[in-house]
């Protein structure tokens, strides 16, 4: 095993675009706060020092910026990589982890290029099917970035799915591939749901989804599903995040006549209280990496119906038996799972109990040790 020196703890050096509002970044903060300072200190390099999740880092992880310029596609990866080398100079990181696919290739390239001592860890949190259809830079840069994954040290999907991909689809070995779900600050969640907020406009049933306003979440979808729930009852619809999307769907509620049962709440830093007073969570996403959302509605005790799209939410809900399952694209499977659970108060009692239950199977005190064994055995090797 690699020798600390003089007693001090093993650093590591992660890197990521920025600390946007996504779940992927928040993951990355839990993580980082989480680990044991007495066994590896942790450090940041951000593309861009910004993003809603900054000030949540802990204090003592120094944060470098390593992209503050940009004059085109090659002048940035190239900045990029030239800062990471000169960072990892100054640290001498045991372990380097990449988070999202630009930050893994960038990681990657630096490291073959300097050939860091280093293992060099990739996070991937999309599925790489789903990725390329969505995003046209990363199916340009596809070839380069096959390539550079099978480099990597290890590759740490957060889904199952993902996983199998990953090996499928790049050919790495199975051993080289961990699935590490996203960690979820499950008590800090319940203490911040508790905070006075009162949104509920009338006394109806309240369904609530959250996540930015984007293709993948498919809320065309959900609205369409939502109307055909309002020709059986009222129910009010709430959602948080924003995002390109937001026109479109304010113009379907208006076309689909049910803009007054529709509430686009914007991006809210804590949007626990406003989960904790739902009746039903709703997610109608196309694709997931994992689907962070229902962890947290089920630790709030919110029965939840999700399309049962790759990969996260059959993970989630183990197939069921901790909210519903819906066909994805369907309309009327999700307005009849929304209304199974609306007229059963048996069943969301019983989801709201053992939704809690699992919850906890991705608290932050069950997944980040899985990083720490990971990171020890990888510095071990």
């Amino acid at each position: 095993m690699a020798p600390m020196v003089a007693g001090r703890p093993y650093p590591l050096l992660f890197v990521a675009p920025n600390l946007g509002g996504g779940g992927a970044e928040r993951a990355l903060v839990h993580i980082i706060n989480a680990l044991d300072r007495a066994r590896f200190q942790p450090h940041l390099a951000l593309f861009q020092r910004e993003g809603v999740f900054l000030g949540e880092l802990a204090s003592d992880v120094p944060v470098y910026e390593i992209q503050p310029t940009d004059r085109g596609p090659v002048h940035r990866n190239w900045v990029r990589v030239l800062a990471l080398r000169r960072l990892y100079q100054k640290i001498h990181p045991t372990l380097v982890m990449g988070l999202l696919w630009q930050a893994n290739a960038v990681t990657l390239l630096a490291a073959g290029l300097w050939r860091f001592p280093a293992s060099v860890v990739i996070n991937e949190q999309t599925a790489p099917q789903a990725s390329l259809r969505a995003d046209a830079r990363r199916r340009l840069l596809w070839p380069i970035a096959r390539r550079l994954y099978r480099r990597a040290s290890h590759v740490v999907a957060i889904s199952q799915g993902i996983g199998a991909e990953i090996v499928d689809r790049l050919s790495i070995a199975p051993g080289r591939v961990s699935v590490i779900h996203n960690p979820v600050p499950v008590q800090q969640v319940v203490e911040q749901a508790r905070e006075p907020v009162s949104f509920k406009i009338s006394r109806a049933p309240a369904i609530m989804a959250v996540g930015r306003l984007v293709p993948l979440k498919n809320y065309p979808l959900l609205l369409r599903a939502v109307a055909l729930v309002l020709r059986e009852q009222d129910v009010e619809l709430y959602i948080l995040g924003d995002g390109p999307e937001r026109e479109p769907i304010e113009r379907l509620a208006a076309t689909l006549g049910m803009a007054a049962h529709v509430h686009l709440l914007g991006f809210l830093p804590n949007p626990y209280p406003y989960i904790a007073q739902a009746d039903l969570f709703a997610l109608s996403s196309d694709h997931e990496g994992f689907g962070n959302v229902l962890v947290e509605a089920m630790a709030l005790g919110v029965p939840v119906v999700a399309t049962d799209c790759p990969y996260g939410p059959r993970e989630i809900l183990a197939g069921g038996q901790y909210g519903l399952l819906v066909p994805p694209g369907d309309e009327r499977a999700l307005a009849a799972g929304l209304l199974s659970l609306l007229r059963s108060p048996h069943a969301r009692s019983r989801f709201s109990v053992e939704g809690r239950r699992r919850a906890e199977d991705f608290s932050i005190e069950e997944i980040v040790p899985q990083y720490e064994r990971l990171f020890w055995s990888l510095i071990a090797g």
